[in-house]
């Protein structure tokens, strides 16, 4: 496991050297005699086998219909929250199986995946999200362990995350749901341990961004998007929220240039439909049409794609082309239940 922190003691330890308390943030991987007792009855009679074949038991057994772990995107969950009611997210879901693996000698760990997309949109502002997935060294390949899905292959951008950058995660979870909940001070205090926890990690500090603009500091979630900036600066989400906030100042020319920044090669739909409307109002429609080509290529599942689509035909003076666009961005959100 290198130099990272895979257990509760050397948790501990590294919570104390950030000058927190382990009373003050909440380790996702805890264990329950009761959870390590349900392990053991599932893995009975597997000693023999491999580590990832038992694992691929263990995962069978949380999807059985003895134990039927259900998906539930809202609900971030500790290990034995997560086993006691048998749903939560994707962080619910690994934390509960990191916690029953290592509870029968299994050392897994959370693995961050990158897929698209990774972003929701809270009012003009992005909120970021990471998938992440239960991993296994095997040999020189780690296994991973998702939702009713076991792999093999090599993982392609994807980070072994330790037990310290895994409570700033669960706890940059928190955060993003009281942003969505509008509790904001739960949100500013769930997103400053995550930053205190994981200095480095552009997403949390994003997520303060957010917070923070919604408390009322707009200064303070600038200061927040460049130090996301600082440990990643190609990260688009900070610079579109950054070109939101300079926008909602007053700072046109710097909004403009942080939004272009933002948009160069990005994949998040809602920075390339935020730099389409800047074309608009400038009257450039060709290149707004350009970012709402991308956008659809990317993200044609997307009603606000064609809302985006149904502002440029409307300004083109193509009011048929626009009612085109609107309808069948409202056909999308009702098939989706929105």
């Amino acid at each position: 496991m290198g130099d990272g922190v895979f257990d509760r003691r050397g948790w501990e330890a590294a919570l104390a050297a950030h000058g927190i308390g382990a009373d003050q943030a909440v380790y996702p991987f805890e264990s329950t005699e009761e959870m390590r007792a349900w392990a053991e009855r599932a893995l009975r009679g597997t000693r023999s086998l491999t580590p990832g074949r038992r694992l691929e038991i263990l995962q069978a057994a949380l999807f059985s219909s003895e134990f039927g772990f259900d998906y539930d995107v809202n609900e971030t969950r500790t290990a034995p929250q997560a086993f006691a009611v048998k749903n939560g997210n994707c962080m619910s879901f690994t934390a509960l199986f990191v916690a029953l693996a290592r509870s029968v000698g299994i050392p897994a760990f959370l693995l961050s995946i990158q897929r698209a997309p990774e972003v929701d949109r809270d009012a003009g502002l992005v909120v970021l999200n990471r998938h992440v997935v239960a991993g296994f060294w095997e040999g020189r390949d780690v296994r991973t362990f998702d939702f009713n899905f076991v792999s093999a292959a090599p993982v392609k951008r994807g980070a072994v995350i330790d037990d310290v950058l895994a409570t700033a995660m669960y706890h940059s979870n928190l955060g993003s749901a009281a942003i969505r909940a509008r509790q904001i001070d739960s949100a500013l205090r769930h997103l400053e341990l995550a930053t205190t926890l994981a200095p480095g990690w552009a997403p949390a500090w994003i997520n303060l961004g957010v917070a923070r603009y919604r408390s009322g500091d707009p200064n303070a979630a600038l200061t927040a998007y460049r130090h996301a900036l600082e440990s990643d600066p190609t990260s688009s989400s900070a610079k579109a929220n950054m070109a939101y906030v300079f926008q909602q100042l007053g700072m046109k020319q710097e909004a403009e240039t942080a939004l272009r920044a933002a948009a160069e090669k990005t994949h998040n739909p809602y920075t390339l439909i935020s730099m389409a409307d800047v074309e608009m109002v400038n009257g450039n429609y060709r290149h707004a049409r350009l970012y709402l080509r991308r956008a659809r290529w990317l993200y044609g599942k997307y009603p606000e794609v064609y809302d985006a689509l149904a502002r440029l035909a409307q300004r083109r003076g193509k009011p048929t082309k626009a009612e085109k666009y609107a309808r069948r961005a409202q056909r999308m959100r009702e098939r989706s239940g929105e």
